[in-house]
């Protein structure tokens, strides 16, 4: 696809391909038709050819709607599954961190609750717009080296920061 039809809003670019459509009907109906007569004649089977070439062409066009439609079905389900994901991991690793010693306690749920206000508010509408932001990535990659600045003072400490830190990868992974 061209570029610049992105840059069309939806409901304008609906219009234009129906008016196209319509024409291009209408250009069938009153030149391609008539030279078609005059190409192969117009014996008794000729609405009968019609109608056999209509019938093919619609069944290609079924066909082709319908595996649009199996594409356009199983691409939402992936990008729920992946917004799921993302979420059921950040509210893990929320929970998380009421294990750890305060401040950082503190300013993780912080950066956290600004992540997921940056990314329903912000990022969302970006997407929606066809714009990539990057300040999703720069949230999660001040996530990940604050908590790559803790230094576990006890045994239960290391264990807990070992899993935090997995759950954070399992956070980043589903995040893209």
């Amino acid at each position: 696809m061209p570029d610049f039809i992105y840059d069309i809003p939806t409901r304008s670019l609906a219009i234009y391909f129906s008016l196209f459509a319509v024409a291009m009907m209408v250009v069938g109906l009153l030149v391609v038709k008539p030279l078609l007569r005059l190409l192969m004649g117009t014996g008794p089977d000729f609405n009968q050819t019609i109608g056999q070439a209509t019938a093919g062409f619609s069944l290609f066009y079924g066909l082709l709607l319908g595996l649009l439609t199996v594409a356009a079905y199983q691409n939402n389900e992936r990008v729920k599954a992946g917004i799921m994901a993302e979420a059921t991991a950040l509210g893990a690793l929320y929970a998380d961190m009421n294990s750890y010693p305060e401040p950082l306690r503190t300013d993780m749920k912080a950066m956290m609750r600004d992540y997921v206000l940056f990314t329903i508010y912000e990022d969302f509408p970006a997407h929606r717009k066809g714009d990539l932001l990057n300040g999703g990535f720069n949230r999660t990659d001040a996530m990940r080296q604050k908590l790559a600045g803790f230094e576990p003072r006890s045994r239960g400490q290391e264990i807990l920061h070992a899993e935090v830190l997995g759950g954070f990868q399992d956070f980043a992974r589903a995040r893209q």
